[in-house]
C-alpha cells in the first residue's frame, strides 16, 4: 500500500514540476503595441484596427502606445530596448528602419540586428502634388520649368528623411532639375504648406491629397508607385511616363524586439493574417488608401534589407548629408 501511494505521490509531484516548467499561453497579459508617430495619421489609423482586432483574438488588452519623436527613432529604440518577450511589439512604417538610417549618422538601434520581423500587411501610395501657381498641368511642363529657373521651385516634406524627402530627391536625381527642399514637423504641416502657396511641390500620401486635388486647391501630376492607385485611377504612374525608378511608397509592417521566442512572433504572425484577411478590414484599409501587401517574417526581412540599401544610395546620389 505504501507503495502505490508513493507511486502516486511521485506522479502528482512530476505534474507539478512539469506545470510550473511550461511556459505560459501567450499572451497571459496585456500587450503593448507601439506606434512611432503621433496619433490621427493612416499608420494611428491601421493600429486602432490591429490592436481591437488583436484583443479580440487574444481576449487580452492590446494598448496602442504612440511614441512619437525624431521621425520614428524614439519610439523604434524603445522596442528595439525592450524585453523580448512578446509584451511590447512595433506597428510602423519604414521611415525609422529603412530611410532614418541614411540620413542619420548615430543610429541608436540597429534595424537589421535588433528586431525580429513579424509580418509586412499594406502598402500606401505617394503622388507629386503641385501647387496651382506653379502654372503646371504635366510632369513634363513641370521638368521644363524646374530646368529654366533652377533652384526657384521648392518641395516640402515631412520631415529630413521623410518619404516626401526623398520622394523630392529622386525627382531631382532621376530628371536632373534642381529645387529646394523644406522640412516641416509633419505631413500635414507639409501639404498645408503646399495648400498656402507657401511651396511648389510635395510628394505626399494619395488618400491626403485626394480632397484638395477635387476641390481644385492643388494638382495631381504622377503617382509614386508600380501600379496605378485605386483612388486616382486616372492618374499616371512616373513609370508610364518614363520615370520608372521614382517610386516613393510606404509599407506598414510588424516587428518584435530580436530574441523574442518563435512561437510568439508565429503566434502574432497568424493572428495578423487573420487581422488582415477579415474583409471587413480589408474595406476599412482601402478606404483610406491602403493596399494589402502581405508579406512572410523572411520576405519582410528582406524588404528592409533592400529598402535600407536603396534609400543610403539614393542619399549618396544626391548629396544628402547624415546628420
Amino acid at each position: 500500500m505504501k507503495s502505490i501511494f508513493s507511486v502516486i505521490a511521485a506522479c502528482a509531484l512530476s505534474v507539478f514540476a512539469f506545470a510550473a516548467q511550461a511556459p505560459e499561453a501567450y499572451p497571459s497579459h496585456p500587450v503593448k503595441l507601439v506606434v512611432p508617430f503621433p496619433a490621427a495619421g493612416p499608420l494611428d489609423v491601421l493600429a486602432r484596427i490591429v490592436s481591437q482586432k488583436l484583443s479580440e483574438q487574444w481576449s487580452q488588452p492590446v494598448i496602442v502606445e504612440n511614441k512619437a519623436g525624431a521621425s520614428g527613432g524614439i519610439g523604434t529604440e524603445a522596442v528595439a530596448k525592450a524585453a523580448p518577450d512578446g509584451y511590447t511589439l512595433l506597428l510602423t512604417v519604414e521611415i525609422p528602419l529603412t530611410m532614418r538610417p541614411a540620413v542619420t549618422r548615430d543610429m541608436s538601434y540597429d534595424p537589421r540586428a535588433d528586431f525580429a520581423p513579424i509580418a509586412g500587411l499594406t502598402r500606401s501610395d505617394n503622388a507629386l502634388f503641385v501647387h496651382p501657381s506653379v502654372g503646371v498641368s504635366t510632369v513634363a511642363e513641370l521638368i521644363a520649368k524646374a530646368k529654366a529657373d533652377p533652384g526657384k521651385l521648392t518641395f516640402s516634406s515631412a520631415g529630413y528623411g521623410s518619404p516626401a524627402h526623398f520622394g523630392g530627391e529622386l525627382f531631382k536625381t532621376e530628371t536632373g532639375v534642381s529645387m529646394t527642399h523644406v522640412p516641416y514637423k509633419g505631413a500635414a504641416p507639409a501639404m498645408n504648406a503646399l495648400l498656402a502657396g507657401e511651396v511648389s511641390m510635395f510628394f505626399g500620401p494619395v488618400p491626403q491629397g485626394l480632397p484638395h486635388v477635387r476641390s481644385g486647391r492643388i494638382k495631381v501630376l504622377a503617382v509614386a508607385s508600380t501600379a496605378a492607385s485605386a483612388l486616382m485611377p486616372e492618374v499616371k504612374t512616373f513609370g508610364a511616363l518614363g520615370y520608372p525608378t521614382v517610386l516613393v511608397s510606404t509599407w506598414f509592417g510588424a516587428l518584435a524586439p530580436k530574441g523574442t521566442p518563435a512561437q510568439v512572433v508565429e503566434k502574432s504572425r497568424e493572428s495578423l493574417r487573420k487581422v488582415i484577411d477579415d474583409p471587413a478590414v480589408r474595406d476599412r484599409l482601402e478606404k483610406v488608401g491602403m493596399n494589402i501587401e502581405w508579406m512572410e517574417p523572411a520576405q519582410f526581412a528582406r524588404a528592409i534589407d533592400v529598402d535600407i540599401k536603396r534609400w543610403a544610395a539614393v542619399a549618396k546620389k544626391a548629396g544628402v548629408k547624415a546628420n
